[in-house]
């Protein structure tokens, strides 16, 4: 879930307060709306990519794309019934798109292949491309994908921080929110510290008032 899209051309953002795309230019340092959904028509925004030279956005009715060049969304896939689709992330020339219960990859979004349905992760609930790895947030912990995300492995088991809800990178740092708080890891998610001031990618996108939340409901303790 990279708050952050940088395509060829310019810079993508979710603005999950305004459920609006919005683009900058100048390499992050001014921004402007790409795309706003003030009657949602497509939904509640959950998850941005780019991939193959176009932008893919998934809702809570489906997944959109567009050329980064103009803002026309249009729905390639609808959502999954009884699970449905909660991020996405290009990694590897693949889509992967996760619900809270499997992992699915497509090669342009409009089928998509059921890659991973155990329940070794827990919920899933954030996607993450760092560093030539797919990295997952999950219910118990950080996992890491191989063989095009039919095996996921522990990174990072979490005992102390609680669930990890979502994952963004920025540089050679990893950023998480947890049901405790928010954390750094200097290390691809070996070792974490609290970040109590709550600086990184979060309040960088969403200019400080808007942080990271499930997309769907989290499943109960004793499910």
């Amino acid at each position: 879930m990279p708050l952050v899209i940088d395509a060829p051309e310019a810079s993508f953002r979710l603005n999950y307060l305004f459920n609006r795309v919005e683009i900058s230019h100048d390499f992050r340092r001014t921004w402007s709306i790409f795309y706003e959904d003030e009657t949602h028509p497509l939904g509640t925004f959950r998850g941005l990519t780019f991939h193959r030279g176009e932008l893919f956005l998934v809702t809570d009715t489906g997944i959109y794309s567009t050329k980064p060049d103009t803002p026309q969304f249009i729905q390639i896939s609808p959502q999954r019934k009884g699970g449905e689709f909660v991020d996405i992330e290009s990694f590897d020339n693949m889509l992967y798109a996760c619900t809270n219960d499997a992992i699915f990859q497509a090669s342009s979004g409009v089928r998509w292949r059921l890659k991973y349905d155990g329940s070794t992760c827990g919920h899933f609930f954030s996607l993450l491309n760092f560093q030539g790895k797919l990295f997952a947030a999950c219910e118990k912990g950080i996992y890491v994908a191989s063989q095009e995300g039919k095996f996921w492995h522990p990174r990072y088991l979490s005992k102390d921080l609680g669930m990890f809800v979502a994952l963004d990178g920025r540089g050679d740092k990893l950023f998480a929110q947890t049901e405790k708080g928010f954390f750094v890891s200097d290390d691809a998610a070996q070792h974490w510290q609290p970040q109590s001031n709550v600086q990184g990618p979060w309040t960088e996108a969403m200019g400080g008032s808007m942080l990271f939340e499930p997309r769907l409901k989290r499943r109960e303790k004793d499910s």
